[in-house]
């Protein structure tokens, strides 16, 4: 085991005693969480509230989105990127869900989360589309196809920029995985939604690689899109 990885262990096994020892507590205000959730009542109330507006990206049918990045949410999300807080996926699904209208995903449809280049998943340990394709398909019934798509270079960190430096940062990215089924519907899984230039690199391989169709479901909308 690397010094890395029981670092990450040492700190899991310390998170998981504290939550045994102590009341669980909002992460956003700190107060005592709601029952059954991370969020207290009035921060899920808040997240809830914030529902999302945004419009498909190019190649994507549909689209479907949580909430907008209000503070309770933007939390929840840099828990679950960068906090190692993998249960964050599952509270993030139950905000999105309520935008999930009847019958989004076509018959036969399968979840393909947008995946991590192999350096990237190595440091951070999981890939949190994965887990939450995982949350999805318990919720929505639909199979997770988590070797369909492949990302072949590291792009970094695209928080900082424009849609057109995203754009260009994303080309020729993604790749098509060995276990790709061509006739099937897509449903792709990311976690923000920001100006859909992942979603397309992604739909763009997988239409052409011969995917009827693809929607996609994302966590959370940053606004852009």
């Amino acid at each position: 085991m690397t010094v890395r990885a029981f670092a990450r262990c040492a700190r899991a096994s310390v998170e998981w005693s504290i939550a045994f020892l102590l009341p669980p507590v909002c992460p956003r205000c700190q107060t005592l969480s709601a029952a059954g959730w991370m969020l207290c009542g009035s921060c899920r109330a808040e997240a809830l509230a914030a529902t999302s507006r945004p419009r498909p990206p190019l190649g994507v049918e549909a689209v479907a989105c949580g909430p907008e990045l209000v503070p309770p949410v933007r939390v929840l999300v840099h828990g679950l990127k960068y906090g190692s807080i993998r249960s964050a996926a599952d509270e993030l699904v139950s905000l999105a869900a309520t935008a999930i209208p009847p019958g989004f995903c076509h018959p036969g449809s399968v979840l393909v989360p947008v995946p991590l280049h192999p350096t990237r998943l190595r440091e951070r340990g999981y890939n949190q589309s994965a887990l939450s394709a995982k949350a999805w398909a318990r919720r929505l019934g639909v199979p997770v196809a988590e070797r369909w798509l492949e990302r072949r270079r590291p792009t970094g960190t695209q928080t900082r920029l424009g849609s057109a430096d995203r754009r260009r940062n994303l080309s020729q990215a993604f790749s098509l995985g060995k276990a790709f089924e061509p006739g099937v519907p897509v449903v792709l899984v990311d976690d923000v939604l920001t100006t859909g230039a992942t979603l397309s690199s992604c739909a763009a391989v997988l239409l052409a690689a011969g995917a009827p169709s693809v929607r996609a479901v994302c966590l959370a909308w940053a606004g852009e899109a």
